[in-house]
């Protein structure tokens, strides 16, 4: 009895528990959905000049702490008076009539009426400009249009150094206040225009605010021209650069490479004296004394903004009325109505808030919370991060997603997460939802550190595909049944479940490597033919893992009639140069696995007759919230023009396969939509558009697509991808062989024409 009446309580309790979370979940969402109206929709000056990241925060925390609706209604008010002045809401069965009188000047004929237009959106997002954009009409903004980054950089003949590991480095800094990131970078130029190595540290950027050595390793290849390198500021800040190294190996030994003024001690740091050039707009160049890592002097690069005033002009032909509200439901009996027209005059828009109580709010911000670990700060960035979606994603119509359902779940897992790491998990998991090739989100301290293998699922096994260290016991073709004590089947579960991916190849291709992930030395425990072994992630899988697989040849002729080109590799300038003998030969097979080489010109030669598409890709022009009443869409297309030699009367296939993405996927859209080629392979990622992305409180980041692309024919191409005429699976056979087979099934039907 005692057992059944303990049981009875827990019961009891966890309901009461529960019913609490809901709570707590639905006032959040109140406010959540209150902020993007007025963020994105309600055009007073006071909101347009709001630190929005650090409101999401502070609103939050204030929310969080309502215990009825009541309190909710309270908050709200409190919180979006000082910025929406004109916003109203109530709580009730049905809002009242708004008073449009309030909002209305008694000298209305001296105003300007002000709204929102979004083209796309811009406002809030990382790079402003096109093809995404937004503006408030009749109001004054400023504009910062400097480049995405400031770069140092310099350059040397690579012809001594072919075929040899290579060695960059340099001790940077990252000064106290910035909010953007700094990155070291090498690239490896070819001969043929083809991607040789390239890191920029883009998966572990500079943060720290103290001097700190940071190394790139890759290998020259035996096309190289030059090799390329520098540093550069992405973003707001200041960066010191000193004691730069390049060194190569010989014998097992690193040996210099002399570099002029290596440690900027002897010469001016701008484009008219010595080894070193710079660029970016709005960014400034030097050297400084006060702060070095060796000797006397550091280079510095250093955000000053590129910024302009600019009079919102209307970017469509479309005009929403005075009078019109975003009159909502916001849960439970709570209703909100926040005017998208305002007037205003030269000064201000009407009303203004209290200056008092405008000065309070901004003072506040200053203090909101900046840590993970804080329950706020994580609430915050799920908010901000839900809205940029539920107003601007423009493929809900296709995508099979509850997303209110997913938002309650992120807001869910903020209450139970602790960590920085725990934060990124849920944000992954919250836009994994979308089914968005294109997104992926990024912290100060992501982990992407690998052991010395690949693996890959190939007939329903894990197989391994490739082994850098041969003293591990393991060999290519081995099948690897569990991973840290789970099944691998279980193990990629999770791994998939932080995923964004319209397609199954796309997520594969993703999962494979996200799969190996960890911090730099940690250990990954495999079990392959019964034995367990212990791996460590001793490489970072972007800067050296991904130069130790084995690359495809950029051109080659399989034979006297079949000519091979890896549009992955080979450049424009390359292919024209081939042209001479591609009209030679019978077949040609075009290798679309990965992502073109700028090369989509080449399409122009397999065309017989002008392109004549238009429209395929469609940026969405909106006014209203909640993408009601969409104004219509702004369309793009490429507009190619068939030229001379043509070749599409030879016969022509096309290998493609899940890493094929955005540039990819437009590329092929001509092949499927103009019927130029024989595709086999597997479908492509089913994710097109330009990206857009925005930034969160405390470093993170969000990439997406901003744009919606369809087919030539108008049907859906995202999350469905460009579908091949012929199918191919890989073997575990031919992956212990080291076959291709794709590209023998490419060659296989060349022999039949």
């Amino acid at each position: 009895m005692k057992n059944a009446f303990l049981l009875f309580i827990l019961v009891v309790s966890s309901s009461i528990v529960n019913a609490q979370d809901e709570e707590k979940i639905a006032h959040l969402k109140a406010f959540a959905k209150t902020y993007g109206y007025v963020k994105y929709f309600h055009p007073s000056d006071e909101a347009a000049n709001l630190d929005w990241n650090a409101f999401a925060i502070y609103g939050a925390a204030q929310i969080e702490k309502c215990n009825s609706e009541k309190e909710v209604l309270l908050t709200l008010k409190e919180l979006f008076g000082p910025i929406a002045p004109s916003a109203d809401f109530q709580m009730g069965t049905t809002p009242s009539k708004y008073d449009s009188s309030k909002i209305t000047p008694k000298d209305a004929k001296d105003y300007k009426l002000t709204y929102w237009q979004h083209k796309g959106v811009s406002r809030g997002m990382a790079v402003q400009g096109r093809p995404y954009l937004s503006v408030r009409i009749n109001r004054t903004s400023t504009t910062d249009n400097s480049s995405p980054f400031g770069n140092v950089m310099t350059s040397i003949d690579a012809a001594e150094y072919k075929g040899k590991d290579i060695k960059y480095s340099g001790s940077v800094k990252l000064c106290d206040g910035s909010e953007g990131t700094g990155h070291l970078w090498f690239r490896v130029d070819n001969s043929d225009g083809s991607k040789g190595f390239f890191d920029n540290l883009g998966n572990s950027p500079i943060t720290k605010n103290e001097w700190m050595d940071y190394e790139i390793q890759g290998n020259v290849d035996s096309l190289a021209t030059s090799l390329v390198f520098g540093c550069f500021l992405k973003g707001k800040g200041k960066l010191l650069l000193d004691d730069v190294h390049l060194s190569y190996k010989d014998g097992g030994e690193w040996i210099d490479i002399p570099i002029e003024n290596s440690d900027f001690e002897s010469e001016a740091l701008d484009d008219k004296h010595g080894q070193w050039r710079t660029r970016g707009y709005g960014y400034s160049f030097g050297s400084v004394l006060e702060d070095t890592h060796e000797g006397e002097k550091s280079a510095v690069i250093d955000y000053v903004g590129a910024t302009m005033e600019e009079k919102g002009n209307p970017i469509f032909d479309f005009e929403p009325k005075f009078g019109e509200l975003i009159e909502k439901n916001l849960g439970g009996t709570i209703f909100c109505q926040i005017p998208l027209v305002l007037y205003a005059d030269d000064e201000h828009t009407y009303p203004q808030s209290k200056k008092a109580d405008l000065t309070f709010l901004e003072k506040q911000l200053e203090s909101a919370p900046s840590d993970p670990a804080q329950l706020a700060f994580r609430l915050g960035n799920v908010i901000n991060t839900f809205n940029v979606f539920q107003h601007f994603y423009p493929y809900f119509d296709v995508v099979d997603v509850d997303w209110d359902a997913a938002f309650e779940k992120a807001l869910s897992r903020c209450f139970t997460d602790k960590t920085a790491k725990d934060h990124l998990i849920t944000l992954q998991k919250f836009t994994a939802e979308l089914k968005d090739g294109h997104v992926s989100v990024s912290g100060m301290d992501s982990e992407t550190f690998a052991p010395p293998i690949t693996w890959e699922w190939i007939e329903d096994k894990l197989i391994i595909t490739h082994i850098f260290d041969e003293k591990k016991g393991l060999k290519v073709g081995d099948e690897v049944t569990r991973i840290d004590n789970q099944s691998a089947a279980d193990y990629f579960k999770e791994i998939e479940s932080r995923i964004s991916a319209g397609t199954q190849g796309w997520l594969a291709y993703r999962a494979k490597d996200a799969s190996l992930f960890g911090a730099k030395d940690s250990k990954l425990v495999i079990t392959s033919k019964g034995k367990n072994r212990e791996l460590i992630r001793d490489k970072d899988f972007y800067r050296e893992v991904r130069s130790l697989i084995p690359k495809r040849d950029s051109y080659k002729a399989i034979n006297d009639y079949v000519f091979y080109l890896n549009l992955d590799a080979v450049s424009m300038d390359a292919i024209n140069e081939l042209m001479p003998e591609l009209v030679n030969y019978k077949s040609i097979i075009c290798d679309m696995r990965g992502y073109p080489n700028s090369n989509h010109e080449f399409i122009s030669h397999l065309l017989k007759s002008n392109d004549t598409t238009e429209a395929w890709m469609q940026v969405p022009k909106i006014v209203y919230p909640d993408r009601e009443k969409i104004v219509g869409f702004e369309g793009f297309e490429w507009k190619m023009r068939a030229k001379k030699p043509y070749l599409g009367d030879k016969q022509i296939i096309f290998i493609t396969d899940g890493r094929a993405i955005s540039y990819a996927e437009s590329f092929m859209g001509y092949i499927e939509g103009y019927d130029l080629a024989t595709i086999i392979g597997q479908p492509t990622a089913g994710t097109n558009g330009n990206v857009n992305s925005f930034e969160l409180s405390g470093g993170y980041a969000i990439r997406w697509t901003g744009m919606k692309v369809v087919k030539h024919d108008g049907s859906q191409q995202h999350a469905v991808g460009i579908l091949p005429d012929i199918y191919i699976e890989k073997t575990i056979d031919g992956v212990i062989s080291g076959k291709d087979e794709f590209l023998e099934k490419a060659i296989e039907l060349t022999e039949k024409n």
